[in-house]
């Protein structure tokens, strides 16, 4: 059993096929021509879209110790009227970057979640009450 080399693996292209080597390369040179402008033309888009997202987006922090955390999956079979997405109070245990924090539950059970999905608690007084 032999093992192909380079050399057997090139394509051979033989004298009489010369006019297909010259059609490939105008067609290598014209796909280059024309992908030039879209390329450009998708950058554009690119940094327009960007700019419109930043006028908007603004960067949220957590400052006080407890939170609420929205998780609006629920269970099959309830009536959405009487779902709550926000759930009761956890306390704030890290801040792992920028945006995300890493939350403990009553029960110790310590989760990381994204600052998108939290909520200052507006009133800390009854808050303490629940953790307790």
């Amino acid at each position: 059993m032999s093992l192909p080399t380079n050399d057997n693996l090139k394509a051979k292209i033989s004298k009489e096929n010369t006019s297909h080597c010259q059609r490939l390369e105008n067609l290598k040179t014209s796909l280059k021509t024309v992908y030039r402008p879209v390329k450009e033309t998708n950058r554009r888009s690119h940094q327009n879209n960007k700019r419109l997202y930043d006028r908007k987006a603004r960067l949220r922090k957590i400052e006080v110790d407890l939170i609420y955390l929205y998780s609006p999956a629920m269970k099959p079979g309830l009536s959405r009227q009487l779902h709550r997405p926000w759930s009761r109070p956890f306390r704030v245990t890290n801040k792992l970057s920028e945006l995300n924090y890493e939350i403990m539950e009553q029960v110790n059970r310590k989760q990381v979640v994204n600052v998108k999905r939290l909520k200052e608690n507006q009133n800390p007084q009854t808050s303490k009450r629940k953790l307790k």
